[in-house]
């Protein structure tokens, strides 16, 4: 039986012929891993958008139906003449003392919403691929969210006063419409959003903007208009080759 090996040796498995294979693996793994890494940090940012889409319109849309209510309620609830005026600065702490539920309740889901459409306009800034817009719009979008939290936090705690100019209440709102609006018209130019669902959203924020108590009707038509960005995006030819 001369085939007998020396001790220590492999025979045919040499370490020269297992290192190779075994590296190739691990660096391949590795790569593996990257890949996916990067394609999940890549489509992040764009998993958001649908969900934002669908969400936002519907927290606007309660928001429209609470403060619905809200006004039917204040309807027997007059103020009487000289009772909180009479009292000077102070007037405005007893009147959020005498605020109820859905008044609270309509500002939370008034910034909850305009909060949402500044994210949203952030998320589909970030999908411009040409246009220069997406710094001014998301600053536009920002501001208006503060300025909105801002204000309802004053207005439901009393330090703004009961009656608050229009201007003031809704300034912050029309300024994150701008925003969003600014961001669907770049993609309508850009192909990526179809001309109709920008003059339904048109449409919709002229509904939103008019003083008849038409903020759930709005709603639904901005829900309409924001159909095709509440669809998963398809991965990019460059991501499908990763």
């Amino acid at each position: 039986m001369g085939s007998a090996l020396a001790p220590g040796h492999a025979g045919g498995m040499t370490t020269s012929t297992v290192s190779p294979p075994r590296a190739a693996t691990t660096a391949t793994a590795a790569a593996a891993r990257a890949s996916g890494t990067g394609r999940a940090g890549a489509t992040d940012v764009l998993d958001r958008v649908p969900l934002l889409a669908l969400l936002t319109p519907l927290v606007l849309f309660g928001h429209g139906i609470v403060a619905w209510v809200d006004g039917l309620d204040q309807l027997d609830q007059l103020r009487r003449p000289g009772t909180l005026d009479d009292l000077g600065p102070l007037g405005g702490l007893v009147n959020a003392r005498e605020q109820g539920a859905l008044t609270v309740a309509a500002g939370i889901l008034l910034v909850v919403a305009v909060g949402g459409f500044a994210w949203l306009t952030m998320a589909l800034g970030r999908q411009l691929r040409h246009l220069p817009v997406a710094t001014p719009a998301a600053l536009l979008a920002s501001f208006g969210a503060g300025a909105t939290a801002a204000v309802s936090l004053g207005h439901v705690s009393g330090l703004l006063g009961s009656a608050l100019p229009p201007a003031l209440t809704w300034g912050g709102p029309v300024l994150t419409a701008a925003g969003l609006g600014l961001v669907l018209t770049a993609l309508t130019v850009e192909g990526r959003l179809p001309v109709g669902s920008l003059a339904l959203a048109g449409l919709a924020g002229v509904v939103l903007a008019v003083p008849w108590g038409l903020l759930p009707l709005g709603s639904l038509l901005l829900l309409i208009a924001l159909g095709p960005l509440t669809r998963a995006p398809e991965p990019s030819a460059e991501l499908a080759k990763s």
